[in-house]
């Protein structure tokens, strides 16, 4: 491939949106170990959902919560008055998306196809979803109705332009009523987007399986065709028609199809075997936090084909990776260039406190093979963790922004190593909770972006450094360049603003296999919070070129 400079490309995505007043809105019907699980008495989650103590996703928050008629909580879709006597300052970046109504789009997940770096592809959730309808007229909802919450957004020219977008098609499902009589049922795509290239320009999309009439619930995944490329040929999902799309497959993997469902599937990731020599060479891992009927967690995997046919490795029939941990969320996969598989995830404290954090890791032999021992990372939040001081984040008391200390895991794929990456974001000042506060109550004055290495699978992991400035900081996600191994920490920080309050995104760059870091501000003009106060799960960001 013939590349006529060397430069590192970063696809950065930043979800924006502003608060949803008077509309209606349509909703579906030696780390610690882990305590003895028993009845959760704290939780992360609002509503209805605090019956499961670990944090779940926003989308899962609603989806947990649509019979109190909550809306996840995303800002105005009041449409912006001109302001022509304001100058204009450029910002360096663009709406990834063809939606053109002023409708929210959050948690945007991006990857590259790096045998065609020109293929880029974006998962969203997509508020047209729960906004698009009365009293909305249609002329405000101009690219359509959706009953899909998992849009999608192509680019065919490495991200500079957007080629076509829409939604992920559902699928009807055979659902167990209350005395076991089935009867067919529609799950709707709803959002908690993961998106991986696939070896032969396919893509994989992974998404929540919601019913809109139930509590039946799961996992779904889809696969593209080479029509989503094609400028000539319609990936719309029809609103009539919304199980049906010309450029996507879809299949359930797993989940609770009765409609009185009390276990939930929530926070699916998935990562794709790009090893040409593996058995499994083209599959993608799928790995996601199971929340059982009794308020506790497990990590559950599966491995799918392009065919979409899938096979369970931890959960369901099989035993969960880490059946010690009770309250395990965020299980995140990262496959390496010699097969191996490596799942991360944290387990949230016990079921009377919120810490401690014991964020762990496991991985197969090479090319897909046996599940190896469980190791530490590093933990937090208490006595006997490797930072006791520093604490989980429920949202920052600034903004009274919702969100989480999520862990993320990244293997290098290049010929320089095969190094494990790990970073999460902690609360270090500030570490309140005020129950008695808004919808999403802010628990943290300021927090550091952490960041762990393994040289050897994971068995070991360097002391956690702080990348971070002094700031609000949150969200980071690390990725490796494929080709030079260069490592990238993006996140979120209030550093540039004296009172942390606007927010930026700061990339922190290690081009020697993640022994020092440079950092580089990615965003040049900062962004307004006050609009929006929750900022959802993710920010997942991806890299090719050199």
């Amino acid at each position: 491939m013939k590349r006529s400079r060397a430069v590192l490309v970063v696809f950065v995505i930043i979800g924006l949106a502003v608060a949803t007043v008077g509309l209606a809105v349509r909703l579906p019907s030696a780390n610690p170990t882990g305590s003895a699980p028993g009845p959760s008495l704290v939780s992360y989650n609002q509503g209805i959902a605090s019956k499961y103590h670990p944090p779940l996703s926003s989308m899962g928050i609603a989806a947990v919560n649509r019979g109190l008629g909550q809306l996840p909580r995303t800002g105005s879709v009041n449409r912006p008055a001109p302001t022509p006597d304001l100058a204009s300052i450029p910002v360096n970046g663009f709406r990834f998306v063809n939606d053109a109504s002023y409708m929210p789009q959050t948690e945007t997940s991006v990857d590259v196809d790096p045998a065609n770096i020109n293929h880029v592809v974006g998962g969203v959730n997509d508020f047209r979803f729960f906004l698009c309808g009365p009293p909305l007229p249609a002329s405000d909802c101009p690219s359509g109705f959706t009953k899909s919450v998992s849009g999608f957004t192509v680019s065919v020219d490495g991200g500079r332009t957007v080629l076509k977008g829409d939604a992920i098609p559902g699928m009807t499902k055979v659902v167990l009523n209350g005395t076991g009589v089935p009867f067919p049922e529609f799950l709707a795509s709803f959002g908690d987007p993961s998106v991986a290239a696939g070896v032969t320009g396919n893509f994989y999309y992974a998404s929540l399986s919601i019913s809109l009439n139930s509590s039946a619930n799961g996992i779904e995944l889809a696969v593209s065709n080479a029509g989503l490329f094609n400028p000539t040929v319609d990936c719309t999902t029809p609103f009539a028609a919304p199980t049906t799309n010309n450029c996507w497959t879809t299949t359930f993997i797993t989940g609770n199809l009765t409609d009185l469902a009390g276990s939930f599937e929530d926070k699916e990731l998935i990562s794709v075997d790009r090893d040409s020599t593996s058995p499994h060479y083209g599959d993608v891992y799928v790995s996601w936090d199971h929340f059982t009927a009794t308020g506790t967690t497990e990590s559950w995997v599966a491995r799918c084909t392009p065919a979409l046919v899938c096979t369970m490795l931890a959960g369901d029939s099989q035993p969960p990776l880490y059946a010690t941990d009770p309250y395990p969320v965020f299980t995140t996969p990262a496959v390496g260039s010699d097969g191996a598989a490596h799942f991360t995830w944290c387990n949230y404290g016990t079921a009377t406190t919120l810490g401690p954090l014991s964020c762990r890791v496991v991985s197969t032999a090479p090319n897909g093979g046996a599940f190896g021992p469980v190791h530490d990372v590093l933990s937090f939040y208490g006595a006997g963790t490797t930072l006791p001081g520093d604490t989980a984040i429920v949202g920052f008391a600034t903004e009274q922004f919702r969100t989480d200390s999520i862990p993320v895991i990244a293997v290098d794929t290049s010929t320089s190593s095969n190094n494990l990456y790990f970073t999460i974001a902690a609360c270090t000042s500030g570490s309140y909770y005020n129950f008695y506060g808004p919808f999403f109550p802010g628990n943290c004055g300021h927090s550091a972006i952490l960041f762990s290495r393994s040289t050897d699978g994971g068995a070991t992991w360097s002391t956690p450094a702080t990348l971070s400035a002094p700031a609000v900081n949150d969200m980071p996600w690390v990725t490796t360049d494929p080709l030079n191994g260069a490592v990238v920490v993006a996140y979120y920080t209030t550093q540039y603003d004296a009172f942390d309050h606007r927010i930026d995104v700061v990339a922190s760059v290690s081009t020697d296999q993640g022994q020092t870091f440079h950092r580089v501000r990615v965003t040049n003009v900062s962004n307004e919070p006050d609009s929006d106060p929750a900022m959802f799960d993710y920010l997942a960001p991806n890299g090719f070129g050199g």
